[in-house]
């Protein structure tokens, strides 16, 4: 309650100075930068699709974009359990014709949704995208971790 009449006190007397005007105090203030592109949920895991051969798998997700901006690019990273990130899958629109149009979602069609991996390794996967109206690109997704079976079906 003090501090509250403090304050108070301190404003009424820059007001009353002339060094505060009040209709700068009421403006609302212009936030900083914040992401434009979101996803949905990012979930996948690794099954063994022939003796020693295993293969990550995603789950169809969504890119959601904010009004008045285009896709500029998208990339699905898996991290090996104290391994560097690979880039697995990577896309990047036509430059001509750029889709999706603003303010909307995509829902991409992979190539394959099964990624080579090794059997017995654990990995997380991540998603990472940009739109015209970000500067860099964001992590919008990633899994936990999980570990592939061992090589035997």
């Amino acid at each position: 309650m003090r501090k509250q009449l403090f304050l108070s006190a301190v404003l009424l007397c820059l007001l009353s100075a002339g060094l505060v005007a009040l209709p700068a105090l009421l403006r609302p203030q212009r936030a900083s930068a914040a992401t434009q592109i979101f996803a949905s949920p990012i979930q996948g895991g690794c099954y063994i699709a022939a003796p020693n051969d295993c293969r990550l798998h995603v789950d169809p997700f969504t890119i959601y974009l904010a009004t008045g901006t285009k896709l500029v690019s998208f990339q699905l990273l898996a991290q090996p359990s104290g391994g560097n990130l690979s880039v697995i899958y990577d896309f990047k629109p036509d430059l001509s014709n750029p889709v999706p149009f603003s303010g909307s979602t995509y829902a991409p069609s992979l190539v394959t949704q099964d990624f080579a991996a090794t059997c017995g390794k654990t990995y997380a996967l991540w998603l990472i995208g940009q739109d015209s109206g970000d500067a860099n690109p964001f992590v919008l997704g990633g899994t936990g971790d999980f570990t592939c079976p061992a090589g035997v079906p």
